[in-house]
């Protein structure tokens, strides 16, 4: 690979990772629920770990929104070293993933799909922030 063309695979991987991300995930949220549908049969503890009714559409709005959100505020198409905005979407991501965590007790895999999504990208955007701070410092 020239160095010409690393500057055009780093902006597809800065652009197109979050969505990919997103894409994959709500792919596997679909596969789970197809696989373990919601069964109003199952009454008090033998609903424990299955998908509740709605829980696809909830999982997938709830992380496209999430989605939304912190490209919106990481604007991956604009940042060049803003540890900024990596804080900005970590104070977000962080009581939205602890309640996340909560949550998926008890429930099935779609929610546990959705709190696996929120810890990935905490953990990226976490990661995200620490190069971002030491690029700033390094480079002034």
């Amino acid at each position: 690979m020239t160095t010409a063309q690393r500057p055009d695979l780093r902006r597809a991987l800065r652009l197109g990772g979050l969505p990919c991300l997103w894409l994959a995930f709500a792919v596997m949220m679909v596969r789970n629920y197809l696989g373990d549908p919601y069964d109003p049969s199952l009454e008090g503890s033998a609903a424990y770990g299955h998908n509740q009714a709605g829980a696809l559409l909830q999982g997938l709005g709830l992380s496209l929104s999430e989605l939304i959100i912190i490209s919106g505020i990481l604007r991956p198409w604009s940042y060049d070293r803003s540890w900024g905005r990596g804080i900005a979407a970590s104070a977000i991501l962080l009581p939205s993933t602890a309640l996340a965590i909560l949550s998926m007790m008890h429930s099935g895999g779609v929610f546990a799909l959705h709190a696996l999504w929120l810890i990935i990208i905490l953990v990226g955007v976490l990661a995200l922030t620490i190069v971002s701070t030491v690029a700033s410092r390094t480079r002034g």
